[in-house]
């Protein structure tokens, strides 16, 4: 039968199990709706989500669909792609570098589509937010200059380009500007008018004649070379534009590329038109914080260490278990217990040795015994030891006393001793 503490054990072990399991299936569950991520995030599979236009370009037969985790500087291609930024915050900002790496993508080939969240204003577009955390430049102290002077020299370009007070980051205002267009809004709207319109720009075009429109953000001032797609009372909210060998397409609204669009108002003309670029195809995920972040659990994932850190649990378990309860109980034999003298001298050890083996009735005759064996007594002195052992021998046994008969002998003794 199983101890109090290895049974207790035991049931906490299961219930431990038990609620572990159930909080990985809640964190599925919540994955595999991704409603955990931004809206327009490619990983969300709820109507605020674009997982349902990447599902789709991936089973395309020739179209290769990945997501971006890492900064644009780091994102790593073999040639033009086609670099989807969905749900883009109007008051984002970008770095110096990362606008210079950008605009070199797509004068090489990619095609680059940008749709912003809704918007009812433009209030605090010129206002700088950037989505990752600035870098601030290294300071080589006096004390040690000249070792770190080579290392310094070599990073001295990349902590410039990093230090916000030498390269402050730029508005999207601002790049906007250095594109071509400028933003601007819709007059407000009358709620008894019902839901905005965006209509085609252009009847020839191969494009659907118009869509809802849930966004008063649009373009202004835009310079030659841009081509109008669709319209909102009269104002340009899709355009496109060829830049080297590449192209830019802004729309001031994403939810035509949602889930939920997808499902009641599908736009298949548009969806073709916009991806009608390098086969490539890379969701941004960077610019709404869902940022890569490789740890202990990234490493043990991408290594498949599970069992090592299953072991490793396990043997924790078994340290603590075995700390708090013995595998094997210690025995007590109480029997024995009461036998046992502890801290006793050899003489209290050789009178239990006596109380344990001879009667008490005996004690007397077998010392008499012992003391003729030893031949020291003098004459006249056993008959008189015998004598008062006899007298003592002849009463009843209830009325025998060694102890007196014990003195009485060595009184007698001592008295022939000291004639």
């Amino acid at each position: 039968m199983l101890k109090k503490p290895a049974f207790q054990l035991a049931c906490a072990l299961v219930l431990a199990a038990i609620f572990v399991a159930g909080v990985r299936q809640l964190f599925a569950l919540h994955a595999a709706k991704g409603d955990i991520y931004p809206p327009y995030s490619s990983l969300r599979a709820d109507p605020l989500g674009v997982k349902g236009i990447y599902d789709a370009l991936d089973s395309l037969r020739g179209v290769n669909t990945t997501r971006n985790f890492r900064s644009l500087p780091r994102l790593q291609t073999d040639g033009p792609i086609t670099l989807v930024y969905a749900g883009v915050d109007g008051r984002a900002a970008w770095e110096d570098r990362e606008l210079r790496v950008f605009n070199g993508l797509v004068n090489g080939g990619t095609r680059a589509v940008f749709a912003f969240l809704p918007v009812q204003n433009l209030n605090g577009f010129d206002e700088v937010r950037t989505h990752t955390k600035l870098k601030r430049g290294k300071k080589l102290g006096a004390k040690g200059r000249k070792e770190d002077e080579k290392k310094a020299a070599k990073k001295k370009d990349d902590e410039d380009e990093d230090d916000p007070v030498k390269n402050p980051p730029i508005s999207f205002t601002e790049a906007a500007k250095r594109w071509g267009f400028a933003f601007d809004t819709l007059p407000v709207a009358d709620e008894k008018d019902g839901p905005r319109y965006a209509d085609s720009a252009d009847e020839k075009a191969r494009l659907e004649s118009e869509m809802t429109w849930h966004t008063r953000l649009c373009f202004k001032d835009l310079m030659p070379g841009w081509e109008v797609l669709y319209e909102c009372e009269g104002k340009p909210v899709l355009i496109e534009r060829r830049l080297g060998q590449g192209s830019l397409v802004f729309a001031a609204d994403s939810f035509f590329l949602s889930n939920e669009a997808l499902r009641k108002e599908r736009q298949p003309l548009l969806l073709a038109r916009l991806f009608n670029g390098p086969s490539r195809v890379v969701f941004d995920e960077d610019h709404l914080g869902v940022n890569e972040n490789p740890g202990l659990a990234s490493l043990a994932r991408k290594y498949r260490l599970h069992g090592v850190f299953a072991g490793i649990l396990l043997l924790a378990l078994l340290f603590v278990w075995k700390n708090t309860a013995r595998f094997i109980p210690v025995t007590r034999d109480e029997a024995r217990d009461g036998d046992v003298v502890l801290g006793k001298e050899s003489a209290a050890g050789f009178i239990n040795l006596l109380r344990r083996t001879i009667l008490p009735a005996e004690i007397l005759p077998l010392c008499l015994a012992e003391w003729r064996k030893a031949g020291l007594h003098r004459p006249g002195e056993q008959a008189r030891v015998e004598e008062i052992l006899a007298a003592d021998q002849s009463r009843p046994a209830r009325q025998r006393n060694p102890v007196a008969a014990y003195q009485t002998i060595a009184q007698a003794l001592t008295r022939t001793h000291h004639r």
